[in-house]
């Protein structure tokens, strides 16, 4: 039986049956080293991506940090402000409740009109932070 097989092997056929086996054993070794190089090729870029993936989230942690500190902030100024302009909205409350009230079809006089726009303009400034000075003139 080998005998039969050396045999159909001798000449031309055996010389392509040996470049046969020999082009399989090659196209194996290619396919196998080319699975390898596209493999460290994809890790590769798998590795880049969860890299730029990591930057991308540490940049957005940083402005959310930024962030969550200013809303901090500007609640800590509220909060220091609040007292200020409670006081302020009481004060104007009782000035506008002890002002005797105006006739039908009548307007504010120039003082009270202008008592009236310091009082805004004082609670305006104090709900944005910043000093009030004199709001509500002191007895007129």
């Amino acid at each position: 039986m080998i005998a039969a097989a050396l045999k159909a092997l001798a000449g031309w056929k055996g010389y392509a049956a040996a470049a046969l086996a020999g082009a399989l054993v090659a196209g194996g070794a290619a396919w196998t080293v080319q699975g390898w190089r596209y493999g460290a090729q994809i890790a590769g870029m798998e590795r880049d991506q969860a890299r730029d993936d990591a930057q991308a989230t540490h940049l957005t942690l940083g402005r959310l940090q930024t962030d969550i500190d200013s809303l901090a902030a500007a609640g800590r100024r509220a909060a220091a402000v609040g007292p200020t302009l409670t006081a302020q909205i009481n004060k104007l409350t009782g000035a506008l409740k002890d002002a005797p009230p105006l006739p039908d079809g009548c307007r504010p006089d120039p003082v009270r009109m202008r008592s009236l726009t310091d009082s805004v303009r004082a609670t305006n400034r104090a709900a944005a932070g910043q000093p009030t000075g004199a709001a509500v003139p002191a007895d007129p």
